[in-house]
């Protein structure tokens, strides 16, 4: 089973109510969803943070910091 994971929360995440962790069987499948979701996260939130994927074991972890 593998997980992809929001490692931290930003005001944005909280504002759009985000499910803060996913299953996924099959390990392409979470890292399509992971990178998804980090590019629409940087795409579409103010711009205060880059938001990033790295893989720890079984999980993926969406990252978050400062940008500048």
């Amino acid at each position: 089973m593998y997980k992809v994971i929001i490692d931290g929360q930003c005001g944005c995440i909280r504002r759009a109510n985000m499910a803060l962790e996913s299953n996924f069987s099959d390990r392409d499948d979470a890292l399509i969803a992971a990178s998804n979701l980090a590019q629409r996260m940087n795409d579409d939130f103010c711009g205060k943070h880059q938001f990033g994927v790295r893989q720890e074991g079984e999980n993926l972890l969406v990252t978050i910091e400062m940008r500048g």
